[in-house]
């Protein structure tokens, strides 16, 4: 495991369009923490553990050596458990502590008690979409509709439903977004199987929860103002969990002082937050603070590599 290296060759994403991270960096502080909980001795911490090869296609980078990627302390009271603690123990409660240490590599021990309310499977996409939208700050009210309405559809879709779903036209915003949530769910099946399995695998295949071109539909449907009953087509109940969804992920969002408001008042609202941004602490490859809020996705630098963070900046 030491010696172990981790790779992600293919992406669908565009490199012209800087408002959306790569999905390399977007989910590479929650690999980070796995490489702790996996690599970690119990005694030094992350500082102790072997850095982590890391090959992740992302715009610039031609992959002819690997991301040197170091790993992250988790904030977990008393410390993370040992894995023999994790994957063998039959002990009462050992579930809880698994859970506490999934959401822990997803630095959401904030939402736990939102995420304890939401049934299988859309625990998963819950804690995905909380992750995304804290961030990820150029995501919007529209995004979160588009792929809350895709997931409860998809349920009540046959096979050829979803082959027949004619679209208006292709969108590479929409393209990238669904990169982002299909990626974080096989980095979902990464973490739930460090931690020990605290969440069914099956709750978060992706044909559980995800369908590219019923999200596409959505998601073109939302730009266009349709309203929640219509992105549910209409159905009572899928309405009544639409909500209940949304709300799980807006306050877990504003605990961390993530407000997610709608593309028609982003401008002025991001305009706002970018003029925070000075004094804001942004996520790194080695570590992070919670001090303020920004793109911290676009300070990343691809681990030892030398890089160019305008690269990362559109603004």
């Amino acid at each position: 495991m030491n010696s172990g290296e981790v790779e992600c060759s293919n992406s669908l994403e565009d490199a012209m369009d800087q408002a959306l991270p790569s999905q390399a960096f977007v989910y590479r502080p929650v690999r980070q923490r796995v490489y702790s909980l996996l690599l970690g001795d119990g005694e030094g911490g992350a500082s102790a553990c072997p850095t982590v090869k890391e090959w992740f296609v992302y715009s610039g980078n031609p992959l002819r050596q690997p991301d040197l990627v170091r790993p992250l302390q988790m904030s977990i009271p008393g410390g993370a458990p040992s894995l023999k603690l994790l994957w063998l123990s039959q002990e009462a409660g050992l579930q809880a502590q698994r859970l506490d240490t999934l959401l822990a590599c997803f630095d959401l021990s904030y939402s736990r008690e939102e995420l304890q309310v939401v049934e299988s499977p859309f625990q998963a996409l819950c804690c995905l979409l909380i992750y995304l939208f804290v961030q990820v700050d150029t995501l919007c009210l529209e995004d979160l509709h588009a792929f809350i309405a895709q997931a409860l559809c998809l349920e009540g879709k046959t096979t050829m439903e979803l082959a027949d779903l004619q679209l208006d036209h292709v969108d590479p915003r929409a393209v990238q977004l669904g990169t982002l949530l299909v990626r974080g769910l096989t980095t979902l099946v990464l973490v739930n199987s460090a931690c020990g399995f605290p969440w069914k695998t099956s709750d978060f295949m992706p044909w559980n929860l995800f369908d590219g071109k019923l999200f596409h539909q959505k998601y073109l449907q939302s730009e266009k103002g349709y309203t929640a009953e219509a992105l549910v087509e209409q159905h009572r109940s899928r309405l009544t969990r639409f909500h209940a969804l949304k709300s799980v992920v807006c306050k877990a969002c504003m605990k961390e002082n993530r407000p997610i408001v709608s593309r028609r008042h982003w401008r002025s609202h991001h305009s706002g937050r970018r003029g925070q941004q000075g004094s804001s602490a942004h996520r790194t490859s080695s570590g992070y603070s919670r001090s303020g809020q920004g793109q911290h996705w676009r300070d990343q630098g691809p681990g030892s590599r030398q890089y160019d963070p305008d690269q990362w900046r559109r603004y």
